[in-house]
């Protein structure tokens, strides 16, 4: 049998069901050997946004994906997809290929050292040269993106080597089984007895808490303490929990930003999240201020990075959280009232308003709709004012922060979930990114709603630079192109909406689509965006 078959065998035993890649010279043994085992190759229309997709599926599924793709330049277009993997802990395997070996050093066609290239974002790179070494290889990668922390890997495969016959039996696979570090329940003590002295607590939950949302819940309701959630773990608890009071840190509620500033808070339990800036309000001080810090997270790395904390946890939160509802007592005291999420604000802007838009969203969309936002200005409305229902989830990977991840990536969720309404957040210059992933979508008749957000600019660029410098660079503007009009000559179903009161049209015009659809929304970005401490933080020297 040829290493070609025997890798996506072995894949298919880790439980791989499909492959994200565009096939090319120096992987196309591979992409071969998918006409013999039941894998489904998602051909995308850009290695970019197949690292996207991958990176998406590891991400919302926990589960390994993979992204294949051609030595150097395939390898290189990878590279957006890889970062984000890497800063969002998703399981991707990157399988690249390589030259044939007697042609390496000589300056054969797309040849180049991808290994070194992949090594500093991934949690492992190699390069393997003999044929014996590949499934010992492959089964080590594997263990490796699926060891927490997870994280991407990346291995390069000579053409010669893929073509060779298999010389040893195939490895079992074996998934590496976590538990929490020895010294964890020593921890746990420790932060119980902190809990049980705490006179006002409050819990920041972070997308590691992701698959543990009912534990979550259920610790807050038994301590009486409200949550506010990360950008990252927005979804993770869903808005119809009576103590949850929202989004904190990138573009918080009021809610949240009120009790985060409250002096009578005196502990802060962090779950499953590693405090970066979007999660902390640009590092601000007041999350931490006169307040003991327990942090639980299965990445030791992570715990006391930003904030001194008094109690590291390092462990698993689907073993902690029982552990702290077990021995801590039940609270006695009323109920926590969360009362308004946000204040009301005027409308001051011409079309449509994002902030409205946002707040009535869910009234008409399917209650299971999984939201994937991209990355500009617009997010700032939604993570302060969309609601998750119990149903729905959301995912945004800001810490990398890419701008036409989620075009692509959505089709990652859609795969992971066939039968969930996903849907997707972007503006245009995101489409015009990573946009032609539409067309992969409608390749597959993938039924992901695309909200194109069209204002002509780059919203952030240019607020940053009126509000940091007090003027603009003219060529910030750019025409406005009609990208209902693009994709509807590419044969898709189109709305457009230049008015809040045409939300209501959504239910019929999402009724019995096949594929992919998009809703471009026309604003003129002069709505007052809620991204001031963002903006603030770009001006702070320390």
């Amino acid at each position: 049998m040829r290493i070609a078959n025997e890798i996506l065998l072995y894949l298919k035993n880790s439980g791989v069901n499909h492959i994200f890649g565009i096939p090319a010279g120096t992987i196309s043994p591979l992409f071969d050997a998918l006409n013999d085992v039941s894998i489904k190759p998602i051909v995308a229309k850009n290695e970019g946004g197949a690292a996207y997709m991958a990176a998406r599926y590891a991400s919302v599924t926990q589960k390994l994906s993979v992204c294949m793709g051609a030595s150097c330049v395939g390898a290189n277009n990878m590279m957006n997809g890889v970062g984000d993997a890497y800063r969002g802990k998703a399981p991707v395997l990157f399988i690249t290929g390589y030259v044939h070996r007697w042609q390496i050093g000589k300056g054969a066609i797309q040849e180049l050292n991808t290994e070194e290239i992949f090594r500093p974002i991934t949690k492992y790179s190699k390069t393997i040269l003999k044929e014996e070494d590949v499934m010992k290889e492959l089964a080590f990668a594997i263990r490796t993106a699926l060891t927490a922390p997870m994280g991407p890997v990346h291995l390069s495969i000579p053409m010669d080597i893929q073509m060779a016959e298999i010389p040893d039996d195939m490895p079992d696979f074996k998934a590496p089984i976590y538990g929490s570090s020895p010294e964890a329940q020593v921890m746990l003590s420790k932060a119980c007895k902190v809990i049980e002295e705490a006179n006002k607590g409050l819990i920041l939950v972070g997308k590691g808490a992701r698959g543990s949302s009912h534990l979550v819940k259920e610790l807050s309701l038994h301590l009486n303490w409200p949550i506010i959630t990360t950008p990252s773990g927005k979804g993770v608890i869903s808005h119809d929990f009576p103590l949850n009071l929202g989004n904190y840190g990138f573009a918080s509620t009021d809610a949240a930003l009120s009790y985060v500033n409250d002096s009578a808070v005196d502990c802060l339990l962090v779950l499953g999240s590693s405090l970066g800036e979007c999660s902390t309000n640009n590092f601000n001080k007041a999350l931490t201020e006169g307040k003991t810090v327990i942090h639980i997270d299965w990445d030791k790395k992570e715990l006391g990075k930003v904030y001194e904390t008094q109690v590291k946890v390092n462990a698993d939160l689907a073993e902690a959280l029982p552990y702290l509802i077990q021995n801590t007592r039940a609270s006695k005291k009323e109920r926590v009232q969360r009362g308004v999420i946000n204040h009301s604000s005027p409308i001051s802007c011409t079309g449509v308003s994002l902030k409205k838009f946002m707040e009535e969203l869910p009234k008409y969309m399917p209650c299971d709709t999984f939201y994937v936002t991209d990355m500009g200005e617009f997010i700032n409305y939604i993570l302060k004012y969309l609601e998750i229902p119990e149903a729905g989830d959301f995912e945004v990977n800001l810490n990398y922060g890419s701008m036409g991840n989620a075009i692509g990536g959505a089709i990652g969720v859609q795969t992971a979930y066939p039968e969930r309404n996903v849907a997707v957040f972007a503006g245009d210059g995101c489409f015009f990114m990573n946009g032609m992933e539409v067309l992969t979508a409608a390749e597959y008749e993938l039924p992901i709603i695309y909200f194109i957000i069209n204002n002509a600019m780059l919203g952030f660029v240019e607020h940053g630079h009126e509000f940091l410098f007090q003027r603009i660079v003219e060529d910030f503007h750019q025409k406005r192109i009609p990208i209902a009009d693009m994709m509807a000559a590419c044969g898709l179903k189109t709305m457009v909406i230049d008015d809040n009161s045409q939300i209501a049209q959504l239910p019929e015009f999402l009724k019995d689509r096949k594929g992919p659809v998009i809703i471009e929304i026309m604003t003129d970005g002069s709505e007052p965006s809620p991204n001031g401490d963002r903006l603030k933080s770009l001006q702070n020297q320390k």
